[in-house]
């Protein structure tokens, strides 16, 4: 898992701005960690917010395996991921069927798991069918919600936190882990 916060312990505003909270020595550091794991994941959260493209941004360098958690299937169409989905591979995890939204994805290049439990995505089997799917590392960069599910659930091996010389402050800016 790996996050950034300021040194009051936020990952955002109260508004979901989060744009550049590390320096360029960690943004670095991160595409590193990129080029090094098989997969990295975000939440539906994440990916609604910040539209991100989540590869490997380093000359020579190997994408990893796209990975969104979104048991609804709210992902834009529109967005980054889905967009390039069939130049970087990109897999979509859900819990709720919607085949409309499914053949859509389907037919962008964009791989769809379905690992649902009680309505939600159920990570340690989401985690079981990466590995059979030979994507043995999975660096997890998303916000709290996901965070929080991944320690809950006991998945996390290793956390990377960038704490940043800034303050955001206010009772409603997101924290690292919910």
């Amino acid at each position: 898992m790996k996050y950034a916060m300021t040194m009051d312990g936020r990952i955002a505003t109260h508004t979901g701005a989060s744009k550049w909270i590390t320096g360029e020595a960690s943004r670095a550091y991160v595409m590193e960690l990129r080029n090094r794991h098989k997969g990295i994941m975000a939440g539906i959260g994440t990916v609604l917010a910040d539209d991100p493209m989540l590869n490997c941004r380093i000359e020579n360098g190997v994408d990893p395996v796209r990975i969104v958690c979104d048991s609804h299937l709210q992902i834009p169409l529109e967005c980054q991921l889905v967009k390039t989905a069939k130049d970087i591979e990109t897999i979509v995890c859900y819990a709720e069927e919607n085949e409309e939204k499914k053949k859509a994805l389907m037919e962008a290049g964009v791989q769809l798991i379905k690992a649902e439990k009680d309505g939600q995505v159920d990570l340690k089997k989401l985690m079981m069918e990466l590995g059979s799917m030979e994507i043995d590392s999975v660096l997890v960069e998303g916000g709290g919600a996901i965070h929080g599910s991944f320690l809950t659930s006991g998945l996390v091996q290793k956390v990377y936190c960038y704490i940043a010389p800034k303050m955001i402050g206010g009772k409603d800016a997101l924290s690292p882990v919910l």
